[in-house]
């Protein structure tokens, strides 16, 4: 399972990339206001994307009981759910664009926000074929049927590199390009997620109908799980664009630097998603089992094998840094901004990151959520929020700043999150709650 997800990852994370080497080409103005829209952007479509991860918890522990109904019930509602929430959100981020972003970004110039305001509404449309596609895929993950995610991940990634090959070198329609490229690639992987859950590869016997069903107590379920990890991701994306505002009183320049270290960090996220994912799988099928001796027992085995993963990465892929940034067309003056900031973050990983992200996914299987959002919120504001603008803005070390904030930010998470995995009533939060 861990080296499917590594190569689903890679996919992931490695076409995104070049995505945005590619809107890079366009300039700095492009890959500014395209890294401003993701933080707006992101707090939106968090809303479905935690509800999907919420049922994908659902569903591991219906597998892990070996309920098949349970496990189809759960696989319509959390799709449908997830289009409706799409569509509402969507629709109002749209409408409001222009007015989102002229309040955030006052001191910004103008084009950045022209190309700013266009990126976001095109990021809209592209939502609802995004949330049955993201539903569907963090499903089969769950299930623990990685081939199958693989499969869904390579069709719309391919697709999408094609498509902003086409749209923005060729055809040079610039952020545009990278929008509609968006919206093309997700909605026909949508539709191949839609046929190969129910047709190709239908082991459950989903049917159309299952998608128009609710049951009060698997939409319940659901709702448990998905909404408190989507408040708490909305407050952290929240606080992300806390970080973004501070970081607009920085040059352009700046701010084109902090984008590619974000995007560059992405290829080191190979290992890191391919890890939460298989500790929701492994932890959720023995926590519906009722195995909870190999709930704790394989998060605290994750978390050791996660620390020579991530060594490993950093190892194989720093070296291509002088590589990527040939692909960013990074200025003279941002290379050493980037090299910096990277450097803060890849080699601190090893070492901090499982501890400071992997506890909180074996904490949430068992639903203990309330407790893993109030340190990750608590954590991201005393840290990336107020320790990252007083090194950023007062202290004048820029960009960087931002990213010896997040190291220290993995410490305080660390720290809370071993601390209550050391007892035990987490494991019987659902137990006491039924």
């Amino acid at each position: 399972m861990f080296l499917t997800l590594i190569v689903d990852q890679f996919f992931i994370f490695f076409i995104g990339v070049l995505s945005t080497a590619m809107v890079s080409s366009v300039g700095e103005a492009a890959i500014a206001a395209v890294s401003m829209v993701v933080s707006i952007n992101g707090i939106v479509s968090l809303m479905f994307t935690s509800l999907a991860a919420g049922g994908g918890i659902v569903v591991a522990r219906a597998k892990g009981s070996g309920d098949t109904e349970e496990i189809r019930r759960a696989i319509g509602e959390v799709t449908s759910l997830c289009a409706i929430v799409a569509i509402v959100l969507g629709g109002l981020l749209y409408l409001n664009a222009h007015t989102i972003v002229g309040l955030l970004y006052r001191q910004v110039e103008p084009l950045v926000v022209e190309y700013a305001i266009r990126y976001m509404r095109l990021m809209c449309v592209s939502f609802v074929p995004y949330s049955v596609f993201n539903a569907i895929f963090n499903i089969f993950r769950n299930l623990g049927d990685t081939k199958s995610s693989l499969m869904l991940t390579i069709v719309i990634n391919v697709l999408h590199l094609f498509l902003s090959l086409l749209f923005i070198n060729i055809m040079d329609l610039g952020v545009t390009g990278s929008g509609l490229s968006y919206i093309v690639a997700r909605a026909v992987g949508m539709l191949v997620a839609l046929f190969w859950i129910m047709k190709a590869h239908n082991t459950y016997g989903v049917r159309v109908r299952d998608f128009f069903r609710f049951n009060p107590t698997v939409t319940k379920e659901i709702v448990s799980l998905g909404m408190p990890l989507s408040v708490e991701s909305m407050l952290l994306q929240g606080g992300m664009l806390l970080v973004q505002l501070y970081l607009a009183r920085l040059t352009t320049t700046d701010l084109a630097a902090h984008a590619v270290s974000n995007s560059i960090l992405q290829l080191y996220n190979t290992t890191t998603g391919a890890l939460l994912s298989l500790t929701s799988t492994v932890c959720g099928q023995c926590y519906g089992a009722k195995k909870y001796d190999l709930v704790r027992r394989y998060g605290k085995n994750l978390i050791y094998v996660g620390r020579f993963a991530l060594l490993a990465t950093v190892f194989i892929l720093y070296p291509f840094t002088p590589l990527l940034l040939k692909l960013y067309h990074a200025t003279d003056q941002g290379r050493p901004i980037i090299y910096t900031s990277l450097s803060i973050a890849v080699f601190t990983m090893p070492l901090l990151w499982c501890d400071g992200n992997m506890p909180a996914m074996v904490l949430r299987v068992a639903g203990d959520s309330i407790y893993t959002g109030a340190v990750s919120v608590c954590a991201l504001l005393l840290c990336r929020c107020a320790v990252g603008y007083v090194l950023t803005i007062p202290m004048g070390l820029g960009v960087p700043g931002v990213w010896i904030a997040l190291v220290i930010e993995w410490i305080v998470r660390g720290v809370a999150l071993h601390a209550r995995m050391r007892g035990t009533r987490w494991l019987h939060i659902r137990a006491e709650e039924t």
